[in-house]
């Protein structure tokens, strides 16, 4: 398991830069489920006021404390073995989408590790009866902040990591590399044995010529190669081959 990792607390008057779409995914799974959008006002403006102290981020937590008294955290669900089997195959798909991971993008492909409404669980030792609190909410605002830099903290938070990603894409790529050495290694089956010559009358289908075309100048042309091509047949592989 990944351990946790420890960010600073973002001082007064932080505003988000650069919001990215999994970023703003976040943030839109929190607000769809909230019970007050006060709340959840109060939440954006406690964020940008220096009144939550460092952030940790591990498998399936994201932690913080609020002006030294509230303990709050955000839940999130790790991924399943066939999510993450899933995603794998679809990051093997492409070999920009690493690529594009390691440079701080998360290509839209691997959107399964970015949790959805219902998948954000709010915690908090304040009185507030809504869900989330204005301390909870405050806490997703700043980690959407902390998301958007840097998307690999998805993985950890889903249990997971941009690592094994790596690993478990470089060993399916692997696989199929040995499956596919394997199969040219077979020896290729015999070619069918061609057909007999034709020996009837040669037959050409009707054709319509296009405009500004003659049609028995199409035909002509149709009738030579037919007989062209009959003929390398007779003749043989040998005689196309010389052609």
């Amino acid at each position: 398991m990944t351990d946790a990792q420890g960010f600073p607390a973002f001082p007064a008057r932080s505003r988000r830069r650069q919001p990215t779409w999994w970023g703003t995914a976040w943030i839109q799974a929190m607000e769809d489920t909230a019970v007050d959008a006060g709340l959840t006002k109060a939440g954006r403006r406690i964020a940008g006021q220096g009144q939550i102290g460092p952030i940790t981020i591990s498998p399936g937590r994201i932690a913080a404390v609020l002006d030294n008294a509230f303990s709050t955290s955000i839940a999130v669900e790790a991924l399943s073995d066939n999510a993450w089997a899933a995603l794998v195959a679809e990051a093997s798909l492409q070999s920009g989408h690493l690529a594009a991971l390691l440079d701080g993008f998360l290509p839209h492909d691997l959107s399964a590790v970015v949790p959805g409404v219902g998948d954000l669980d709010a915690q908090c030792n304040c009185d507030d009866w809504g869900n989330p609190c204005q301390h909870a909410a405050a806490l997703c605002y700043q980690a959407a902040w902390l998301l958007d830099a840097d998307p690999s903290l998805l993985f950890l938070l889903r249990g997971r990591s941009a690592e094994s990603l790596t690993k478990e894409v470089s060993r399916h790529h692997n696989d199929n590399t040995v499956l596919a050495a394997e199969a040219f290694a077979r020896p290729a089956p015999s070619l069918p044995e061609p057909p007999p010559p034709a020996t009837g009358e040669l037959r050409l289908l009707s054709i319509e010529p296009p405009p500004g075309m003659d049609a028995g100048a199409l035909a002509g042309a149709a009738a030579t190669a037919a007989t062209r091509a009959r003929q390398l047949l007779a003749e043989g592989p040998a005689r196309v081959a010389d052609s």
